[in-house]
């Protein structure tokens, strides 16, 4: 089960590995009230048909998750969406790849959180095959807090991912790429808060 946004962005991206995509991109951009995730690949892709059955929950083939008894990444997501005032869209096609898309809406109520995004990363990096993964990561437009990390730089540099250490290395590398803007959204939310203060005061007075 997921229990963010982030866990359902890395079951994405584990999709379309096991499609045997050989190039992925994530693309991730935040505003404070929309996140907004693509990810395309050119893995096998899929027929009409196959969209329907990949979006039904109760749909498994019995093979690609050996160990669940529904389907739950893209069911969970579209659940999400649309609880939420979000959107996504799935286009596929055979033989050439998949564009999965979907904006979420950060303010509503039921939405859950985004997690560790930094994890999430993570977990795409090291999945078995050979395939490389392209993430864009960008916060409120700002040239300042974006970042383009990829896979096979990133194996060149650290070497191996069956390594301890270079595992520990990659994990800490993405956690300070997104240092910059966490540091951000930690200080608009200090900044909301000392605002809403402010105008609690002047009620008061």
């Amino acid at each position: 089960m997921h229990h963010s946004i982030g866990d359902m962005i890395a079951d994405c991206l584990q999709n379309s590995v096991e499609a045997n995509a050989s190039r992925i991109v994530l693309t991730v951009s935040e505003t404070p009230q929309w996140l907004d995730v693509r990810i395309e690949d050119n893995g096998k892709g899929m027929s009409d048909e196959e969209m329907k059955r990949a979006t039904d929950p109760f749909y498994t083939d019995g093979v690609k998750h050996k160990h669940r008894k529904v389907g739950l990444g893209l069911p969970f997501l579209i659940q999400t969406v649309e609880a939420t005032d979000s959107t996504w869209n799935l286009r596929s096609k055979k033989g050439e790849g998949t564009i999965l898309s979907f904006r979420l809406n950060l303010r509503h109520i039921d939405l859950p959180p985004v997690g560790d995004l930094p994890l999430a990363f993570f977990s795409a990096m090291i999945f078995d095959g050979s395939y490389e993964l392209v993430i864009h990561r960008s916060y409120n437009g700002s040239c300042e807090t974006e970042y383009t990390v990829t896979r096979s730089e990133l194996k060149e540099a650290l070497g191996s991912f069956e390594d301890a250490e270079a595992l520990a290395l990659l994990k800490q590398f993405l956690t300070d790429q997104e240092s910059d803007i966490k540091e951000i959204k930690n200080g608009e939310i200090n900044t909301g808060r000392t605002a809403q203060n402010a105008r609690s005061r002047e009620k008061t007075d």
